[in-house]
């Protein structure tokens, strides 16, 4: 078997300060984990991600920051600051404002809203990526808020298992540039079955760490691919989809967005609210007449 890539071997470093986001930053370890000397390490990273591996961990602890939030409005911000890796109220504070432009509480009283509407926009938004990259209406349609109660109608709470993922990952790609991309991975991968003589209709899977609507183009972080085969480029990425409780929505010939579960579902019930630590994932596969199907899954715990 082929050793591990330098690529694939730097995303299980990124994996790993996910992970371990509330944690100090121990750079030496982290390069030696990829086998790489500090200075090596971080001009990689940097060539991969466009950011240092200081700075890249930075706006993750801030993004997860945000995220809590949003959806923990009962933490205190001082604990969200602690959990997050910073090691002050005043250090998180000022990290904060430098990112979003205003205060974690203005953040929480609603100012989140405001910088996902105007700061980030609709492209923000991963979970429409189309598998088919000359359907630009899709891509190229702007957000409208789903009629009130049609989404939760079709959303189902479900314990889904834990999946072993070959992936490739995208930095500072979406919409159309995004959407070729997967359709490239996808239609390599189906001509190397085809000439192999195994089975088509692999479902694909689509993974996204944080809050798409937190996240600007420049610092996107998404994986794609399929499940671990026997005939897996070990140059690709592997990890492992948790299992646990998702919030699921099924679709066929359609492109909904999580944001549209989040706002007609998730913010108007009482039960569930996002689980941060676990990714939102969407499963796409072809259908008996070649169109795309799946589902879309947001992270949930109990309230």
């Amino acid at each position: 078997m082929k050793p591990p890539s330098r690529v694939s071997r730097l995303y299980e470093v990124m994996d790993l300060m996910l992970d371990s986001v509330g944690d100090p930053l121990a750079l030496k370890s982290l390069a030696a984990s990829a086998s790489y000397s500090s200075f090596h390490f971080d001009r990689i990273f940097r060539e991969l991600t466009g950011f240092s591996a200081v700075e890249y961990q930075r706006k993750r602890r801030l993004r997860r920051a945000a995220h809590l939030l949003r959806h923990e409005p009962d933490v205190a911000i001082v604990r969200i600051a602690q959990d997050c890796g910073f090691p002050s109220n005043a250090a998180f504070a000022k990290a904060f404002k430098q990112q979003f432009s205003m205060s974690a509480k203005a953040w929480r009283e609603g100012g989140w809203r405001e910088y996902m509407d105007q700061q980030v926009g609709r492209e923000s938004d991963v979970s429409f990526f189309v598998a088919e990259p000359d359907n630009l209406e899709a891509l190229l349609a702007p957000y409208c808020p789903p009629q009130p109660g049609t989404i939760a109608a079709r959303i189902a709470v479900r314990m889904l298992p834990a999946v072993t993922l070959r992936y490739q990952r995208f930095f500072g790609q979406s919409g159309a540039a995004l959407s070729i991309a997967c359709n490239d991975v996808v239609c390599e991968r189906e001509r190397r079955d085809a000439a192999a003589g195994a089975p088509g209709g692999r479902p694909w899977y689509g993974v996204f760490d944080e809050d798409p609507g937190f996240t600007g183009e420049s610092e996107y972080c998404y994986d794609f691919g399929h499940a671990d085969d026997a005939g897996a480029d070990p140059g690709m990425g592997m990890r492992v989809l948790p299992a646990g409780s998702y919030a699921c929505l099924d679709f066929h010939q359609e492109w909904p967005r999580f944001r549209s579960m989040y706002e007609d579902w998730l913010d108007k019930q009482s039960l569930w609210r996002l689980d941060s630590t676990r990714p939102h994932i969407q499963m796409v596969e072809r259908s008996l007449d070649g169109r795309w199907r799946g589902w879309l899954a947001l992270p949930i715990k109990k309230r």
